[in-house]
């Protein structure tokens, strides 16, 4: 309704229209299809016109397929690991041809790819718009990323007009890596997963007595688990009312035989479905960490505030900024496992941290509903 003071914010300024905008995620699981609907929300609830270019086999489906805020919703074929080449090969010979004919008589504000797919930049010439515009999630590459995935996701970045991070400190790193100037590079907070909180599964039980040490997410070598294993070995000498839950998919190979040693700890190597995450991050007195050796900013940290799972983080990339600035959570210097390990004891001995923290992240979450980070974008 643009009618509304939310609706004003949508009209594009130079015609008195709605801006019209079209969101493209290729992926199909992770992360992505939760902040890419999260964001689509926000968009929609500022007035503007919504239209999306998904994967058929994206993990929320349904939910994008029930919304009826957006003004179209469209699914193509991205293939599996099997049939990747099979479906590269489709898109490029066929189904690029059919979505520029699809819309071929619509010209959009904006297109805005929310994360990197290899076929990102074709999709960007598929259609018209004023603005062709990418979220920039890692401007700088993390340890272990191939030369040719380098390669191909600088390409993406640059064929953008502008840049939206998540992260205020990333502003010079785009602007030196990538040539943009300040005016074509915009800050837009990550907004809220609430999306996660409303999937409420069965309560699993536990012992509400102990602290459990949460690693979540998929296993990198850049995300610092060995570091994890040095610390948790270290503290639970001293300590016997603590335990730590690993979930994760990924190649775990490299630090099975040291997690085997270490006592009251799971393991939970695979790829963990949006509605089992309630499983782990509703266990009481969980705290999430974060022990990476390098970052840009971590999709896991969202999650854990809309749970008000308090967080130990390496003081990598823009993990602080994201905890606003650190008035929450603790912090360590990357690969320092006895640093890592003074964090969690500090967290073991006080009891009233986990109280102090859950009372600062509610107070945070207030600034980070989709339709207000999102305003951000309709002004560019």
């Amino acid at each position: 309704d643009s009618t509304n003071n939310n609706g004003i914010l949508g009209l594009d300024k130079s015609n008195g229209m709605q801006k019209k905008i079209l969101i493209t995620f290729l992926f199909k699981e992770g992360a992505g299809p939760v902040f890419t609907l999260e964001m689509s929300r926000g968009l929609a609830q500022n007035g503007c016109e919504i239209h999306a270019l998904l994967s058929s086999k994206i993990s929320n489906r349904k939910d994008w397929e029930n919304e009826k805020s957006f003004k179209s919703v469209t699914f193509i074929e991205t293939g599996t690991r099997k049939t990747a080449i099979q479906a590269t090969l489709s898109f490029f010979f066929n189904e690029k041809y059919k979505l520029k004919r699809m819309f071929q008589k619509k010209t959009f504000d904006y297109i805005i790819s929310t994360f990197y797919h290899p076929w990102s930049t074709t999709v960007f010439k598929c259609f018209e718009a004023r603005k062709k515009i990418v979220i920039c999630h890692d401007p700088i590459h993390h340890s272990g990323v191939g030369l040719l995935e380098k390669w191909m996701t600088t390409h993406y970045i640059k064929t953008a007009s502008d840049i939206i991070v998540l992260t205020q400190s990333f502003i010079p790193i785009i602007e030196k890596r990538f040539g943009y100037s300040k005016e074509h590079i915009h800050y837009m907070p990550h907004g809220r997963m609430s999306t996660y909180k409303q999937q409420n599964t069965t309560a699993p039980q536990t012992d509400c007595k102990n602290i459990n040490f949460l690693f979540f997410g998929r296993i990198e070598e850049y995300k610092g688990l060995h570091i994890l294993g040095k610390a948790y070995k270290k503290l639970v000498q001293s300590y016997s009312n603590i335990s730590m839950t690993v979930a994760g998919s990924g190649d775990f190979s490299k630090y099975d035989s040291m997690f085997k040693e270490l006592p009251q700890v799971d393991i939970v190597n695979r790829y963990i479905e949006d509605k089992e995450i309630d499983n782990y991050f509703s266990i009481p007195n969980t705290i999430l960490v974060l022990p990476y050796l390098d970052a840009s900013q971590s999709g896991v940290i969202p999650v854990a505030l809309e749970y008000k799972i308090p967080i130990i983080a390496s003081d990598a990339g823009g993990l602080k900024e994201q905890m606003n600035n650190g008035d929450f959570g603790l912090f360590f210097q990357p690969g320092n496992a006895n640093a890592l390990m003074q964090q969690m004891e500090y967290a073991v001995k006080h009891p009233e941290f986990l109280a102090i923290e859950k009372k600062k992240m509610a107070e945070y979450l207030k600034t980070l509903n989709w339709d207000v980070v999102t305003r951000k974008v309709i002004q560019i």
